[in-house]
């Protein structure tokens, strides 16, 4: 069979973080392993969430809750 090293798909999942519950703490940036996130300024927001894995390291880590992924 043929590999698939470096291969990815995309997702269809939505990442959002919802402003009113962020502190800033920057933990979903911290531990993305596939940079979903970006700095706007100060603020954390979501870059592009196409390169989201699905990990959900960024949910299990938001200590506000604040990251949310959606189908």
């Amino acid at each position: 069979m043929g590999r698939t090293d470096g291969a990815r798909e995309e997702t269809m999942a939505q990442v959002s973080i919802n402003p009113d519950l962020c502190d800033d703490t920057r933990a979903c940036l911290a531990v993305c392993p596939e940079d979903v996130f970006e700095l706007d300024g100060r603020r954390v927001k979501v870059g592009d969430a196409s390169r989201c894995t699905l990990c959900f390291k960024c949910v299990e880590n938001c200590p506000e809750g604040a990251v949310e992924i959606d189908f």
